[in-house]
């Protein structure tokens, strides 16, 4: 079976505060335990606090995003003429030209330069914000990096947010992967095949769409098709599924199954499948029970599908959703 353990440990960039670091404004962190505790052991963790090595101290004044003359500008929120903007981009574009190999990146929430959703702007002298920024670093990371899974650690607290994001993680770590030792067109179709039923997950079409890239490459056009289908990839991935889309991957996976299992097997199968449908039992469950059934039969189709384990299982991600 394919088991995620088998690669090499996908490093993530992390706002160094998230892992216990004091670099905060006033000179604490905001430890996340989760990041420190689980993903320490799974992920080599790479600490970036673009706040400290522009030579901010610690502690020191709170800084902010403000509208000025009809440009977002990361300025010292009680000394708004204080700009830092300039700054902190000259950094970020030096910083990011170190961060290409990253498998992924944990922003701090809310911060000027590290948030990625709805980073607080002052519009105007009376101090109303709008929620529609992006951190100064973060933004420029995103630009340079766009095939690099991102989030912020508030929204890991969301199940399935989290699990899409691990997900595309250990996807481009596996992509990584090929690239680095089956640079082929018949890696390139050994990888598409693999992932078919994690692209299944996100809608039924996803998987031929992806596959007329991989049926038009050669070794003449390979990189070409190769970035092509790259940024579809990740692009498909950060869909989310829902129940129903899984219990549709799960029913496929039956069909592949079902002539060597006894009645009372499928029969159990379907009631697992219902009852996760219906949301009385995680997704762990019916993957559980596949997973032993793909091992007794021997399918090779089946067994070499990340699907059924597309990171290490004791991430314990999909107990939850």
């Amino acid at each position: 079976m394919p088991a995620a353990q088998q690669y090499k440990k996908p490093t993530i960039g992390v706002s160094a505060c998230l892992l216990g670091n004091q670099v905060r404004f006033d000179g604490g962190h905001k430890n996340n335990k989760y990041i420190t505790g689980t993903l320490k052991k799974h992920m080599d963790l790479v600490p970036v606090c673009p706040e400290t090595e522009i030579g901010l101290g610690i502690p020191r004044p709170p800084i902010q995003l403000r509208l000025v003359d009809s440009r977002i500008r990361l300025v010292v929120s009680k000394s708004p003429d204080i700009d830092l903007t300039d700054r902190m981009e000259g950094y970020a574009a030096q910083k990011t030209r170190q961060l290409g190999e990253l498998d992924g990146f944990i922003f701090k929430k809310d911060s000027p330069s590290c948030g990625v959703y709805r980073v607080p702007v002052v519009i105007n002298k009376e101090g109303y914000r709008s929620k529609d920024g992006v951190g100064v670093f973060a933004k420029k990371f995103l630009e340079a990096y766009p095939l690099i899974p991102v989030e912020e650690e508030g929204r890991l607290n969301d199940h399935v947010l989290r699990e899409n994001f691990f997900e595309r993680v250990f996807s481009y770590r596996r992509w990584k992967e090929m690239l680095s030792t089956a640079n082929t067109v018949q890696g390139l179709m050994d990888f598409h095949g693999r992932h078919k039923l994690l692209l299944m997950a996100r809608g039924s079409t996803y998987y031929s769409e992806l596959g007329r890239l991989v049926a038009a490459s050669s070794s003449h056009n390979l990189s070409e098709q190769q970035a092509k289908y790259i940024q579809q990839f990740m692009q498909t991935m950060s869909r989310k599924t829902c129940r129903g889309q899984q219990v549709n991957v799960m029913m496929h996976i039956l069909g592949h199954m079902k002539k060597m299992l006894t009645t009372e097997d499928k029969k159990e199968l379907l009631s697992v499948f219902e009852a996760y449908r219906n949301s009385h039992l995680p997704l762990i469950t019916p993957i559980t029970l596949l997973r032993h059934h793909v091992r007794s039969i021997a399918r090779p189709y089946l067994s070499r599908q990340h699907y059924l384990e597309p990171y290490p299982e004791d991430l314990a991600l999909r107990s939850f959703i």
